[in-house]
C-alpha cells in the first residue's frame, strides 16, 4: 500500500513542478522585447579623483545599476533603483550607494517604452 501512495506523491510533485516551471517561463518577456542597457566607465568623482563604471538597465517597472571603480577587478555592486515618477511620459528611477571612499554615488535612469530606450544620469555627493 505504501508503494502506490509514494508513487502518486512523486507523480503529483513532478506534475506540479512542470506546471510551475511552464507558467514561470511563459511569464518571461519574449526575446524580441530585449531591454536596452547603458554602460560607461567615464563617471568621475572629483572629490576622490576616481572614475567609476556604471551599467544600468530597465524594464517596464524595475531598473537597476551595477557600479564598480574603473580598473578594479572586484565584482560590481548592485543598486536596485526606486521608481520616482514620470518625466515626459517616461519612467524615472533613482538609487544611491555609499562608496568605500566616503562619497555617495547617485544613479538615475529615465526609461522610455518599457526600457527600450534608457538614459543614465550619475552624480556624486
Amino acid at each position: 500500500m505504501k508503494k502506490p501512495f509514494a508513487f502518486s506523491v512523486l507523480l503529483c510533485a513532478l506534475f506540479c513542478l512542470l506546471h510551475v516551471s511552464n507558467g514561470w517561463s511563459a511569464a518571461q518577456p519574449a526575446a524580441s522585447i530585449a531591454k536596452a542597457a547603458d554602460y560607461s566607465c567615464s563617471y568621475y568623482d572629483d572629490m576622490t579623483g576616481k572614475y567609476y563604471c556604471v551599467e544600468t538597465s530597465a524594464t517596464c517597472n524595475i531598473a537597476h545599476a551595477f557600479v564598480k571603480e574603473s580598473g578594479s577587478t572586484a565584482s560590481p555592486t548592485l543598486i536596485v533603483l526606486t521608481y520616482q515618477g514620470n518625466i515626459n511620459g517616461c519612467q524615472y528611477f533613482e538609487g544611491s550607494l555609499l562608496l568605500p571612499t566616503g562619497s555617495t554615488i547617485v544613479v538615475g535612469v529615465v526609461s522610455c517604452s518599457c526600457g527600450s530606450s534608457i538614459t543614465t544620469h550619475v552624480f556624486f555627493v
